[in-house]
């Protein structure tokens, strides 16, 4: 039931929103927390899509809900979606006030909302999605999320009954979400030519969920993502309902299992970690009924965001901008480690301070020690360059991963950090950087672009 101080929270929220817009402002946070102040109760009262899917988990939920949001489009559905990753309550909040008329009518069918899953307890009360897919949990910034099964207890405690849910099935803490729901998984086989990766700082499964005793990894494909099973009690990792079983980043294609049967997808991306959240899209898309062939086709005209990741060609050489989640220790290691095995030579300029923090308070670095910057002591690696104030914090963490000190540079300015680079000893560059510093990459790459262009091309 709509109240008068509903309408006049709605009222304001849309008003305010139209004066940010005006103003050029993104929009996307402060209308909702203007409507839940004048209406506490707000997200209970409005109208939402008759189809609501929820994207959460540690790493993947901005890419993963984004690219169901572009798939559903291309099919001609009209979606509602925080495509700019406001995920908390005010964000929440604030579209879905986007999405209704101002007399509260909703003029969306089905709605994609990103959900923080630290916030998710206070939003998925009043928000109830039909579907929800959690892509992993993995340890994030220090300060808020504490430890993943911490995070995985407060998901399981604000998860509705009702709420069909699609889950990694490779990530033992993600499956354990599932308890009573209806639920599908996916996952990513063994691919052929894959290393396991057994040398990872943190590994946050090491035990068997149901009984406790010292689980047995069948295969690790990095920290506690893989095949695991318990030879006391038989506890296993399931096998994933959709599965990829094998992806040829340079054709550009993935073949995955849909219920035991292979189909040819687009691969938009050729890391570990786009063919995750490819298949999880795929997933949730299966659960709304789509067949394996409208997923191709979708996917066919669909890709990564460019905000993730995109690169420029520069003569023979590449700048390959890179999105390595700052206080996130399993991101920022996904990435050095695809750094790596990446051919030819690569020159690396790393700037990951937490903006948001250095607004209020002060970057805990405690994480740098969980991240696998040993991966970055790889010989094809030429050049390290750490920007932003504190790159004397990452030149140690560098060094102490063994990292030869004539590879190191320092800048404390983001943007200038890129005139340090040494492109020509590399066939790559790739620029690292936080989600709070994607403008600074961007100057940077601007930066450095100028100085190839300038120079020389071969």
């Amino acid at each position: 039931m709509k109240t008068i101080r509903f309408y006049l929270a709605l009222w304001a929220a849309k008003a305010a929103g139209l004066a940010l817009r005006l103003l050029r402002r993104n929009a996307s946070y402060t209308p909702g927390v203007i409507a839940l102040k004048l209406c506490p109760d707000y997200l209970s009262r409005i109208q939402k899509p008759q189809t609501m899917v929820g994207v959460t988990g540690t790493n993947g939920k901005t890419t993963v809900s984004n690219l169901l949001s572009d798939l559903l489009a291309d099919r001609g559905v009209k979606v509602l979606s925080n495509r700019f990753g406001s995920n908390i309550l005010g964000g929440i909040a604030t579209v879905l006030t986007q999405g209704v008329s101002l007399g509260g009518k909703c003029g969306y069918p089905m709605a994609v909302l990103e959900m923080d899953e630290r916030s998710s307890r206070l939003v998925l009360p009043y928000v109830q999605p039909d579907y929800m897919v959690c892509t992993n949990l993995f340890r994030d910034s220090f300060k808020r999320n504490a430890h993943s099964e911490y995070i995985q207890t407060i998901l399981k405690k604000s998860i509705p009954a009702k709420t069909k849910l699609v889950l990694n099935a490779d990530d033992l803490i993600a499956y354990g979400l599932k308890g009573e729901h209806e639920c599908l998984t996916f996952g990513v086989a063994p691919l052929a030519g894959e290393t396991e990766i057994r040398d990872n700082i943190i590994r946050d499964v090491v035990t068997c969920p149901v009984c406790d005793h010292i689980l047995t990894w069948d295969f690790c494909r990095y920290n506690h993502v893989g095949r695991a099973h318990c030879e006391h009690c038989g506890m296993a990792s399931p096998t994933p309902d959709v599965e990829a079983l094998a992806a040829d980043p340079a054709a550009g294609t993935m073949t995955v299992a849909f219920g035991g049967q292979p189909h040819t997808l687009p691969l938009p991306g050729g890391s570990i970690t786009d063919i995750y959240n490819t298949t999880a899209a795929a997933a949730l898309l299966t659960a709304l009924g789509w067949t394996p062939a409208e997923v191709a086709d979708s996917l066919s005209r669909c890709g990564i965001v460019k905000s993730r990741y995109n690169e420029t060609a520069v003569g023979r050489r590449k700048v390959v901008m890179y999105l390595a989640k700052g206080q996130n220790p399993v991101a920022c290691s996904r990435v050095f480690d695809t750094v790596r095995r990446a051919p030819g030579r690569k020159a690396v300029l790393i700037i990951n301070e937490d903006h948001g923090d250095a607004a209020v308070s002060s970057e805990n670095i405690a994480w740098l020690y969980e991240t696998d910057f040993e991966f970055l002591r790889d010989d094809s690696i030429v050049q390290i360059v750490a920007g932003s104030v504190r790159c004397q914090d990452y030149k140690v963490r560098l060094l102490l991963a063994g990292v030869a000190p004539e590879k190191l540079a320092t800048c404390p300015d983001d943007a200038a950090a890129a005139d340090l680079l040494d492109y020509e000893a590399a066939d790559t560059v790739y620029i690292l950087y936080d989600l709070y510093t994607y403008k600074q990459a961007v100057q940077a790459k601007k930066r450095l672009l100028a100085r190839m262009e300038g120079g020389d091309r071969a």
